[in-house]
């Protein structure tokens, strides 16, 4: 594995040829490890934006360590790969493994960053570092630094930003296709970025205002056991339990279930229990000892589309596909 420790803001692989000094903007990919294109640019309101595109060769392991400079870093990765492609966050998984996958991630200067590719993945990286003082004029003048820091800490723990807005994959692919011009309009690569950052604290803004409401939800020690003891049942392979046992278990009412472990999970009981049925579904496909439709119904699927909508939701390929 090629590993490389860097600081934030530093271009991720690079040749040491002249050429990069020629041209400050533009890096080459080390083309017997990952050969492709970085480029970074110095945008208005102290804004660096990091642009990369590349397919490696042998599997890389990047780490970035923590600056004592306050910015943060709005990443975004388009990553397509037969092989396994990870993103950690001080040592927390970052997100899960499909076909073709995206991340968006707001990170801090602060965070340790580790970024494990696989071989023949073909990887599309955008990094925004913004200065700290600007970024926050942007958020509702009502949010404090602290509840900022307590959702970074949640939403890396949950690993996703609005990943499904088509608008700002829209604006991230514009953002790489520009980069590549030979001669960037300046004007209108910033216009880009701009637009792009305006989705992205429109998203901001409405999730801290939904986690504010979050945050008044208190959790117990002893509630904390019994929502442990919940998932443990929902993470095991037997029948799926009805909600009402599964209020009994965490001794709460329906509401309370949901709420407290929504808060302590990040996502509802339903989807929690839909995740543990899609991976022991991908599990069992790949051992290729069951049908298609054994494990549908195996599953509890009495209607075999609605198991392959729900499995294509979930690891975007078709249960068919993962067989072939």
């Amino acid at each position: 594995m090629y590993s490389l420790t860097l600081k934030h803001g530093q271009p991720s692989i690079y040749s040491s040829s002249k050429s990069m000094k020629e041209r400050p903007d533009g890096f080459r990919m080390k083309t017997n490890v990952a050969p492709g294109i970085f480029k970074s640019l110095r945008l208005e309101n102290g804004i660096q934006c990091l642009c990369a595109e590349y397919n490696p060769k042998e599997n890389i392991h990047l780490k970035k360590m923590p600056l004592n400079d306050k910015f943060f870093i709005l990443r975004i990765d388009k990553i397509s790969r037969p092989g396994d492609t990870l993103l950690m966050v001080d040592r927390k998984l970052g997100s899960e493994m499909s076909t073709e996958r995206w991340s968006v991630l707001l990170l801090s200067s602060l965070d340790e960053f580790n970024f494990f590719a696989s071989k023949n993945s073909k990887i599309r990286t955008l990094e925004l570092l913004i200065p700290a003082d600007w970024f926050l004029k942007q958020l509702n003048p009502d949010f404090s630094i602290g509840l900022l820091t307590n959702f970074m800490a949640f939403k890396t723990r949950k690993s996703q930003i609005d990943e499904n807005n088509l608008f700002l994959k829209s604006l991230f692919l514009k953002i790489l296709s520009a980069a590549q011009n030979t001669k960037i309009d300046l004007k209108d690569f910033y216009d880009k970025v701009q637009s792009l950052l305006s989705i992205f604290f429109l998203s901001l803004n409405t999730d801290l205002c939904n986690f504010l409401e979050s945050e008044k939800v208190k959790i117990s020690k002893d509630e904390i056991a019994r929502l442990i003891a919940v998932r443990k049942l929902l993470d095991t392979d037997s029948p799926t339990p009805s909600f009402n046992s599964l209020t009994k278990i965490a001794l709460m009412s329906g509401t309370s279930l949901k709420t407290k472990f929504k808060k302590m999970y990040g996502i509802t009981v339903f989807e929690y229990l839909q995740k543990m049925r899609m991976q022991r579904a991908k599990i069992l496909l790949l051992t290729h000892k069951y049908s298609v439709k054994e494990i549908g119904h195996r599953l509890g699927y009495s209607n075999l589309s609605n198991f392959a909508i729900a499995f294509k939701k979930e690891f975007n390929q078709l249960p068919h596909e993962l067989l072939s």
